[in-house]
């Protein structure tokens, strides 16, 4: 899956350890811990920089970049074209960063911000493969991360999600042309209810609802769960734990599907098959 970015709205990201996974896919990797969602204010701008061999680490307030930090490293791990795993470890004073296991010297970043600000994050420059956000003080517990991803388009792909659902109702949006207002597939199975609803969204309002009630296993939230979906030239294909739930026919252009939104779940990893 590549991306051109790749969001995690309303996690407060003090006290956790962030890992992301994946191939860069730009000279410039990018994870930004954000300051209360918004992407002007950014808490740690943690940037490995291929073209140049070094890592850059950085604030901004209000739009405007500050002082950076630099730390320069061997070229042992300045392979571009291979995966790797990211970690931002979140504490009350600083966040320590780690690159494939490995403590980065001179990667550690003392806050410019109040640190009980950080919420949400994003990813720039990579094919993201899976990411993992951890409590740093208690048995890792599911938390709910909705994810949007820009730009990536999804014609011919079978979109895998590995998750946990957390809420009664969750929801796996594909959007035309990246539009909020507008969703080519709405994926939204509802625990309370037992239905898998599917629909589509044309400049804000909803169309046809179409239903499904039997599924071959438990609605359970709070159990990890894997959600395939192919996009096949007439339709998408929807299939849960291994079994084919519903179908739902193109109603727009497939070349229009371009983002996601992922909601109400604890999403452990996301990629297209």
């Amino acid at each position: 899956m590549t991306t051109t970015g790749y969001t995690v709205k309303a996690v407060k990201t003090l006290g956790h350890t962030i890992t992301v996974c994946g191939k860069p896919t730009s000279t410039r990797v990018a994870i930004n811990l954000l300051v209360n969602d918004d992407s002007n204010n950014i808490g740690c701008h943690f940037n490995p920089r291929f073209d140049q061999k070094e890592i850059v680490l950085n604030n901004k307030v209000n739009g405007t970049w500050k002082t950076e930090q630099r730390a320069r490293k061997g070229n042992f791990m300045w392979a571009q074209s291979s995966h790797a795993e990211y970690k931002l470890v979140v504490g009350t004073a600083d966040i320590t960063c780690y690159w494939n296991g490995l403590k980065l010297d001179g990667c550690t970043f003392k806050h410019r911000v109040s640190a009980s600000t950080l919420a949400g994050f994003t990813v720039g420059g990579m094919d993201v493969s899976s990411v993992d956000i951890v409590d740093n003080n208690t048995t890792p517990a599911p938390v709910i991360t909705p994810v949007e991803i820009k730009g990536d388009k999804f014609s011919g792909k079978t979109l895998r999600v590995v998750a946990t659902p957390m809420a009664n109702r969750t929801a796996i949006n594909f959007k035309a042309n990246d539009s909020d207002t507008n969703i080519a597939f709405h994926f939204n199975p509802r625990y309370d209810q037992k239905v898998i609803v599917r629909n589509n969204m044309v400049n804000g309002k909803w169309q046809t609802e179409e239903r499904t009630m039997t599924v071959p296993f438990s609605w359970s939230l709070n159990q990890e769960y894997t959600y395939d979906i192919y996009v096949a030239e007439a339709y998408f294909s929807c299939v849960w734990n291994g079994v084919e739930v519903c179908r739902f026919v193109h109603r727009s252009a497939v070349a229009q599907d371009v983002g996601l939104a992922i909601v109400g779940m604890c999403v452990k990893s996301i990629s297209s098959l």
